[in-house]
């Protein structure tokens, strides 16, 4: 006696049972490999934004750095070079008090009449050996208006009403430091000191 279809389909369970779980088994690997898909591409995005980061920081110049045109300092606009000092000089148009990057200092020049006055990023230093070629390690309040670089010294400091720069940052340590800026030094007999002539 031949079994009915009904009876066929009592008697053959296994077989339906193992189809519903091949066609599972399908979708749970179609799922693995999206994800890992997924994965992949969320880890090259990753890796692709780190590698720009880097090249694009790696070709910002540093403030006070030669230059010969504003790409030198960098690719992206947002530092300038100045081209009017010796070898060009990377630097950040009107910066704000506090804003410059690197610990660098916001220096306010031609500041009277107060119309005339710009800010710049100027690059620190402690003396001329941090300065580049043509470039000397000055206190503003020791700049003259013709470019020359006063003594060191309370009593050698250019009067305020003549000054030609002065720091506007708000950080203490900033706004007593000094800069590499192109100057030259004050002749010693226009500077009030007297000539070591080498005689006892």
């Amino acid at each position: 006696m031949n079994p009915t279809p009904s009876q066929k389909t009592r008697n053959t369970p296994g077989i339906y049972h193992s189809l519903a779980k091949t066609q599972s088994d399908w979708q749970v690997s179609d799922s693995s490999r999206m994800l890992g898909r997924l994965r992949m591409s969320r880890s090259f995005i990753l890796s692709l934004l780190m590698f720009l980061g880097f090249v694009v920081g790696g070709c910002l110049s540093e403030i006070g750095d030669s230059c010969g045109g504003s790409r030198d300092c960098s690719p992206t606009g947002e530092r300038q070079c100045d081209l009017a000092q010796p070898g060009g000089y990377c630097t950040i148009l009107g910066c704000d008090p506090d804003t410059c990057p690197d610990g660098t200092i916001c220096v306010e020049w031609r500041f009277i009449p107060s119309r005339t006055a710009e800010t710049w990023c100027m690059k620190p230093c402690s003396d001329d050996g941090r300065c580049r070629v043509a470039y000397l390690c000055a206190l503003p309040s020791h700049i003259t208006q013709d470019g020359m670089r006063t003594p060191d010294g309370v009593e050698n400091e250019v009067p305020e009403d003549e000054r030609v720069a002065r720091v506007i940052d708000l950080d203490e340590t900033k706004a007593s430091g000094k800069i590499c800026a192109a100057l030259d030094d004050v002749p010693v007999a226009d500077a009030g000191v007297e000539p070591d002539t080498g005689v006892q």
